[in-house]
């Protein structure tokens, strides 16, 4: 049952594409590493977690040589690199004219940097935290060989001790050095965690508290529309992140967060860009219920309208995505389609009369949405199809356990020819399904259409006003899903 893969685009390589210069000031990074001679060093940018050369030197003798050019690179995390063994990253701010130095026989340690405050207070950082996680797995193998519960609370308690002095140093930064791309970067970088004076007695394991802190929070030091993050490894899984574990997972909230994101993003024409592809391949290949409301509503309100490097053919088949699938959308009220019903006793008569069994006017017509019932379970199958046979009976199952609930399941076999009539005849009188709404639609294939109908069973679960509520599930998951929504209701 594939709902739109086909239209799962991975645009990676107009992303990397993007002109991210800023004109005007110009950049100049003189390098110095001892130990190198006559060597090439490539310069690269970070696009999120890709790296993109931006300019290759060869370096003299002495291992000097200068990468230097009339524009201005777009803020971010960049990279020099020279050999798998030999290479470190740093940072470009206001700050485009420095030098770097270092030894090559002692790469990490010799390392730093001229002319850059942001690279001088990020160097500085690096250090700091690399101390302080080796104190922290200091402590790690203090817990794993202490002998009582005192021993392991002192360990826990120093690492709280380590912990806050590594937010401490990270809030000094912020302090000192407001306006600098490294204060930006950083705290970024960092999580929102509940203060512990909110965290007392009984609420010390409120997890509800941790996460609506964390979720009110989350942007406090990421600011999702600063290009400059963009440019750095973090910002995708900070994107990420916020989608599938801040928002609740309901296509009502994430269409919200959705119109957030990209409305904010529209300041600056590469930051949509990348927004827009990646929240649109993102919803795209979700494998979750629902996510199909949200990725059409990206591809009507943003990706047909505003996406002018995809093709014509694309969007124009995007576009028929959308007509044949919006009807259907879970939180629509469901088509509301003809169908003929065919009582009981048919059935039973047409185990002993062929002539009974073939004929196609026999039924009573009606209209889905005049079927009542607090929850309806609308169920399109064929006879001969192998899943049909494994589900429709499981189906049934779950159906007996609903019953007494008032559910009802309206059956439809979508084969309308005399043949097809048999087959569904015969299947029916196999499992005893005389107490579902037995019907077809002997004159009309519209309900193929409108419910967008290219494999078989499809399932959706209706509530009593006829507005889908799940589809494309599974007989379990539909009994699973009722049940919850009527404890939820009682």
């Amino acid at each position: 049952m594939h709902r739109f893969n086909t239209f799962s685009l991975l645009l990676l390589a107009s992303l990397i594409l993007f002109p991210n210069s800023l004109g005007a000031q110009g950049h100049r990074i003189e390098i110095q590493l001892k130990g190198l001679s006559n060597d090439t060093l490539v310069l690269g940018e970070y696009f999120t977690t890709r790296m993109v050369p931006k300019d290759t030197i060869v370096v003299d003798k002495n291992g000097r040589g200068v990468f230097e050019g009339n524009e201005t690179f777009q803020g971010g995390l960049y990279l020099i690199y020279f050999s798998p063994a030999y290479f470190f990253d740093f940072l470009l701010g206001n700050d485009q004219e420095l030098k770097v130095f270092a030894d090559t026989s002692d790469f990490a340690n010799s390392l730093r940097f001229e002319g850059s405050t942001d690279n001088r207070v990020f160097a500085e950082y690096k250090a700091f935290l690399q101390a302080k996680r080796n104190e922290i797995k200091a402590e790690q193998s203090h817990l794993s060989s202490a002998k009582n519960e005192a021993d392991s609370s002192l360990v826990l308690e120093e690492q709280k001790r380590i912990n806050r002095e590594m937010e401490s140093y990270m809030d000094r930064i912020e302090r000192e050095y407001p306006d600098d791309f490294v204060s930006t970067f950083i705290g970024a970088t960092r999580e929102s965690f509940p203060p512990e004076d909110l965290l007392k007695g009984d609420k010390q394991h409120d997890d509800s508290l941790r996460y609506f802190y964390y979720r009110a929070h989350y942007f406090d030091r990421f600011d999702p529309f600063d290009i400059r993050l963009l440019h750095t490894p973090i910002y995708e899984g900070k994107i990420k992140a916020y989608l599938n574990r801040v928002v609740v997972q309901h296509p009502d909230s994430l269409v919200v967060a959705v119109d957030a994101l990209l409305s904010g993003a529209k300041k600056d024409e590469d930051m949509y860009r990348y927004m827009l592809i990646t929240l649109f391949n993102h919803f795209a290949e979700s494998k979750f219920m629902g996510m199909d409301v949200v990725y059409f509503h990206i591809a009507e309100h943003y990706y047909i309208p505003d996406a002018s490097w995809s093709s014509e053919e694309f969007i124009t088949k995007l576009k028929d995505n959308l007509e044949k699938n919006k009807p259907n959308l879970i939180g629509q009220i469901a088509p509301n389609i003809a169908l003929r019903e065919l009582p009981e006793e048919h059935f039973h008569m047409a185990m002993q009369d062929s002539t009974i069994k073939k004929d196609p006017h026999i039924g009573q017509d009606f209209l889905l949405h005049d079927v009542h019932a607090p929850y309806t379970i609308l169920y399109f199958w064929e006879g001969d199809c192998g899943h049909c046979k494994k589900a429709t009976p499981e189906l049934y199952e779950s159906f007996s356990r609903l019953r007494e609930k008032g559910v009802k399941v309206i059956s439809v076999h979508v084969i309308n020819t005399i043949e097809g009539k048999e087959l569904w005849v015969d299947f029916v009188n196999e499992h005893g399904l005389y107490d579902w709404v037995n019907c077809w639609s002997p004159y009309s294939n519209e309900f193929r259409r409108l419910y967008n109908l290219q494999s078989y069973p499809q399932l959706y679960v209706l509530d009593k006003d006829k507005e889908i509520v799940a589809k494309r599930i599974s007989p379990k998951q539909a009994e699973e899903i009722i049940t919850k929504l009527m404890n939820q209701q009682s």
